[in-house]
């Protein structure tokens, strides 16, 4: 008896494709939500009224119905997603090429990014985001008004933590971290390899401290590490699914897990009015909740086989796009259409995002992941003549 998790011929598991859909697309409910003034205000204290209970807002900001609006916890999902599978190819038995990865990744997340910065930019251009006209706090935090080529300059440059032009981009930062410390976490992960609940708890305790103290290395880093160390235990991982996929009543233990996995994810939002660091020792949980989600999306078979087919297939494959463009459209929508009721400018934004996202896949991501090939190929013949060996056989791994 194999894995359910389907494989494509590169060895990639579908599945995970379209995990990272559905959290692209939740990540999109999130923001276009946000253009509502009450639930803006969740996020950004103190700039309004907070929803009034049995109102359209507080079910989707106090329910289990904030799933479909759990933007930050998606992203948690995504930190996930790429700890496991930039691990996954390090532990193959073929050789790493080390040379060919670090460009490759830089290119391939790189050209993007700056595509998308450029795309909201001219967006901004044509409507003008002026924050007093705004239809919520989000809104008018987010927009920049004038915008300058200082201002451009400074969204580029990535030790400057500017995202006003783009606000998704703040995740891509803690990305690239991990992304060049990939070593580290890796043998992290090893070395923890028999002590996993030990690495989990630690996982735990860092993300509660992260976030109590704002320190959003602490916050964020852990969920990758998370991600990496089931990488490294994929092996026992596939083989308990496998025997709970063989079990009559196995199906009952998945949805048990995925349901208390889905409402940990958003277990602070269940309890607005908490003690506070009861809420904070909660979303500590958060990644471990990622965790939880995915590892059931990736072996229990009905649910791994429908994640692999469209339509999340497809929104796997633009999820990266969609994730870059859509907040400037939505903002660029909120002014172009004021006036308008909000659901009708949710719903205009909505539609364009997923217009536009398959249109910047085909025109910038999907060239740059050709380049950044082309580009790792040119660095390993480069450092192979320098060093005056035969270049190897390797796994390239964007």
């Amino acid at each position: 008896m194999t894995s359910p998790a389907l494989l494509r011929p590169t060895g990639r598991l579908t599945s995970l494709d379209g995990v990272r859909g559905v959290a692209a697309l939740v990540v999109l409910a999130h923001h276009v939500s946000l253009l509502y003034a009450p639930i803006a205000s969740t996020y950004i204290w103190g700039s309004g009224p907070t929803p009034h209970a049995g109102s359209v807002s507080w079910w989707l900001s106090y329910t289990p119905l904030k799933l479909f609006t759990a933007g930050p916890e998606a992203v948690m999902v995504f930190f996930v997603l790429s700890g496991l599978v930039l691990t996954l190819p390090v532990l193959r038995p073929r050789p790493f090429d080390w040379m060919a990865y670090f460009p490759r990744r830089l290119v391939r997340i790189g050209l993007p990014v700056v595509a998308s910065i450029l795309f909201a930019t001219a967006l901004a251009l044509l409507v003008p985001q002026i924050p007093r006209l705004a239809v919520s706090a989000w809104v008018a935090s987010t927009s920049v008004n004038p915008v300058t080529f200082e201002r451009f300059m400074s969204v580029l440059d990535p030790t400057v933590f500017d995202f006003g032009l783009n606000n998704p981009l703040w995740s891509l930062y803690y990305e690239m971290i991990f992304s060049v410390t990939l070593p580290l976490f890796i043998g992290l992960a090893l070395l923890l390899k028999r002590w996993w609940p030990l690495g989990l708890a630690a996982a735990v305790a860092s993300v509660a401290i992260g976030l109590n103290a704002v320190a959003g290395g602490f916050h964020y880093l852990p969920a990758f590490f998370v991600g990496a160390l089931a990488a490294v235990l994929l092996g026992r991982i596939h083989g308990l699914g496998e025997r709970i996929n063989g079990w009559r009543a196995g199906w009952l233990l998945w949805i048990a897990v995925l349901v208390v996995s889905l409402l940990l994810l958003i277990g602070p939002w269940l309890f607005p009015t908490a003690y506070q660091p009861f809420r904070v020792v909660l979303a500590g949980f958060q990644p471990v909740a990622a965790l939880g989600i995915v590892l059931v999306c990736l072996e229990w078979a009905p649910l791994s086989n429908l994640l692999s087919r469209q339509p999340f297939a497809w929104a796997g494959k633009v999820s990266f796009s969609l994730y870059l463009v859509h907040v400037p459209i939505i903002l660029t929508m909120s002014y172009l259409l004021r006036g308008l009721p909000l659901p009708v400018v949710a719903a205009v934004s909505v539609v364009l995002a997923l217009v536009v996202a398959p249109l910047f896949y085909t025109l910038v991501e999907k060239r740059a992941h050709t380049l950044s090939k082309r580009v790792g190929d040119l660095v390993t013949r480069v450092f192979a003549a320098r060093s005056g060996v035969q270049e190897p056989a390797l796994d390239r791994q964007p």
